[in-house]
């Protein structure tokens, strides 16, 4: 995600409200987030739907970055050549499952 520009990036509320339209263009173009001030704070931020997307994905790939971590950390871990193994025999029994 591109960083907003402050000069050109924050739009206070009424601002914002009275040209939405156009904040939606300006953010689709520069494919910069907006944010919104009320009484001279950033209040919220705008972004758009691809950009919110890859911030979910970024989060959920650390999230389990950190289980994993974690379960390395607890000893919560199985050989990788036992669950292979494990994983083959699952597959070859639905494999020869009658249709």
């Amino acid at each position: 995600m591109k960083r907003p520009a402050i000069s050109d990036d924050l739009v206070p509320v009424n601002e914002f409200r009275s040209n939405m339209a156009s904040y939606l263009q300006k953010l689709a173009e520069s494919g910069r987030p907006v944010v919104i001030t009320q009484r001279g704070r950033a209040a919220a931020v705008l972004i758009d739907p691809a950009m919110l997307d890859e911030f979910e994905e970024s989060r959920e790939v650390v999230r389990k970055v950190v289980r994993g971590l974690e379960d390395g950390a607890a000893d919560r871990t199985v050989d990788s050549k036992a669950l292979f193994s494990e994983l083959e025999d699952v597959i070859e029994r639905h494999e020869n499952m009658p249709k």
